[in-house]
């Protein structure tokens, strides 16, 4: 009976190991939406399990569909946005680069160290139930991103504006 109990502990504890050991599955995806013309918005996501840890996007947008004709005029448009509301938050690196026919913006977020409250202020961030959001999930993103047009990136082969 003791070696019984003994053998059940074991067992007991190999799984735990194992479970530890193989972890939830990692790995990275791209999507895209591309309005020709006017606008690019590629995402790049990185996940364990469902849990999304990284989520970088990238934004280019034609000053043509903006309707201004310079870096001058496309700053004071995106400052009336309140673009620097992305600027000084705990996880977050954002940066904006005026070209000469574009707005280039990339902003980094690093899931571990943001507070999602203070993300939830800025981006839409809802949870299948309306409860507080707790992580940011790689399934309903990847859904909710397919419901709006947002064709997943295979391999980085993402489309360049034109």
């Amino acid at each position: 009976m003791k070696l019984r109990k003994l053998l059940v502990g074991l067992v007991a504890l190999l799984g735990a190991f194992a479970l530890v050991a193989c972890g939830a599955k990692t790995g990275t995806a791209d999507f895209q939406l591309i309005t020709e013309g006017q606008m690019d918005i590629c995402n790049h996501l990185e996940y364990q399990g469902d849990k999304i840890t990284l989520l970088e996007t990238t934004t280019t947008i034609l000053y043509s569909a903006m309707e201004v004709n310079s870096k001058e005029e496309a700053k004071e448009v995106m400052e009336a946005q309140n673009i620097g509301a992305w600027d000084g938050i705990e996880g977050v690196d954002h940066k904006v680069e005026y070209q000469d026919d574009r707005i280039v913006e990339v902003t980094s977020i690093d899931l571990a160290k943001a507070d999602l409250d203070v993300l939830g202020e800025l981006m839409p961030i809802e949870s299948a139930n309306g409860e507080k959001v707790e992580y940011l999930s790689f399934k309903m993103t990847k859904e909710n991103f397919k419901k709006r047009g947002v064709k997943e990136v295979k391999d980085g082969q993402f489309k360049e504006l034109e």
